[in-house]
């Protein structure tokens, strides 16, 4: 009886660790989509800062970055000072996209933990 109740215990965890893992891709998914319709793009050349996202999973670990224009990302998003003294403004396209995910994606966690499956 108790071996019963541990391999449902174990059984339960695991469903709840696969579905989370499940959520977590769907809302990394949403996020890269967003980045890739809302990153500023230029009128020159076809090697677009938009096109350079990728979302990579390593171990437990996803996360989305620029696979060839990593030195730039914080640039766009946050502004900066260019070398002739100009003021280069904020472009974010990073940030409200998690913001506008992120959300809905804990609440769907705290679900997934508290009952087992997300609505």
């Amino acid at each position: 009886m108790l071996d019963s109740v541990n391999k449902l215990i174990k059984q339960y965890g695991e469903d709840v660790v696969r579905e989370m893992d499940t959520r977590i891709d769907k809302t990394a998914d949403q996020i890269l989509e967003y980045i890739k319709a809302n990153c500023p793009r230029s009128d020159s050349g076809s090697n677009h800062l938009a096109d350079s996202f990728i979302k990579t999973k390593i171990g437990d670990t996803t996360y989305i970055s620029s696979k060839t224009k990593g030195k730039l990302v914080h640039l766009i998003e946050l502004g900066f000072k260019h070398t002739s003294g100009k003021f280069v403004k904020a472009r974010p396209f990073l940030i409200p996209g998690y913001d506008k995910f992120t959300p809905k994606m804990l609440e769907d966690l705290k679900e997934i933990i508290q009952n087992g499956v997300a609505k």
